[in-house]
């Protein structure tokens, strides 16, 4: 009679016990898989237009970092929109190129650790 209750009082112990055991370390895992996931590198997002407003599709766009001379090169998309991404902290010139256009240079970028800017460039027509 007082087995069963016993049973029935014990396993129910057991599994609220185990429940704590194992949260505490997955809760702890988390943390360190979220922690571990903050950000460490930078980002430089844009557009370039011509003098009309409209998006250049095909700038060779470079970021460089000033410190290392380290060049991420990407070329703009179909409305001009670019993305440089994983840029190591530091500060950066970004240079825009396009054939039939006047070069374009933006200096003194400081990028930190997690940080995104938005740059928006006009380029002019070579006359």
């Amino acid at each position: 009679m007082f087995s069963g209750k016993i049973s029935e009082v014990f396993r129910r112990c057991y599994i609220e016990n185990i429940n704590k055991f194992l949260l505490a370390p997955t809760i702890f895992v988390l943390l360190a898989a979220i922690l571990s996931a903050q950000a460490t590198t930078a980002s430089i997002y844009g557009n370039v237009k011509n003098d009309d407003n409209k998006g250049l599709s095909g700038v060779l766009v470079t970021g460089t970092n000033i410190n290392t001379n380290a060049n991420t090169p990407v070329t703009s998309g179909k409305k001009g929109t670019f993305r440089i991404l994983a840029l190591s902290p530091g500060i950066y010139q970004v240079s825009f190129d396009l054939e039939g256009y006047q070069s374009y240079v933006a200096s003194g970028i400081q990028l930190s650790a997690g940080q995104s800017i938005t740059l928006r460039v006009k380029l002019k027509k070579v006359e």
